[in-house]
């Protein structure tokens, strides 16, 4: 059982990098603390630049192959509702009104890859809304 998971683990590795070896990450760019009210604005690209981000959704459908990609037309089966990409970058505004810890969370990318390599990534960010004013 162990060298099983350790198998796994190992091919997990191997599919996770890249054919530089450079695993292929999101980063998130976002504060941490906002006020109500506040205009918030993220962006989450690519630790790769061997990779490019096609597009982005959010609220996908929860299925057993919602990481299918449609190849012809760009897509994720299952996911609607796409966020904004420009310049490879995933850029997210909006306003919060509630107070207390939030998460804009379940985002899923497509990436690709040269002519016809694709993944899928998942990503996601927290945030705290305060009320008054925040200093970062």
């Amino acid at each position: 059982m162990v060298i099983r998971l350790i198998k796994l683990l190992i091919l997990f590795s191997f599919f996770s990098c890249s054919s530089s070896g450079k695993r292929l990450e999101l980063e998130v760019l976002v504060k941490d603390t906002v006020q109500v009210d506040e205009k918030v604005l993220a962006r989450i690209y690519s630790n790769n630049s061997d990779w490019e981000i096609i597009k982005a959704y959010f609220d996908c459908e929860e299925n057993p192959m919602s990481d299918k990609i449609n190849v012809l037309n760009e897509t994720i089966e299952g996911c609607v509702k796409e966020l904004f990409v420009r310049n490879d970058t995933i850029v997210i505004q909006f306003v919060p009104a509630k107070l207390g810890p939030a998460e804009f969370g379940n985002i899923k990318v497509l990436m690709k890859k040269k002519a016809e390599e694709y993944k899928v990534l998942e990503s996601g960010f927290n945030y705290v809304v305060v009320k008054g004013q925040v200093n970062n």
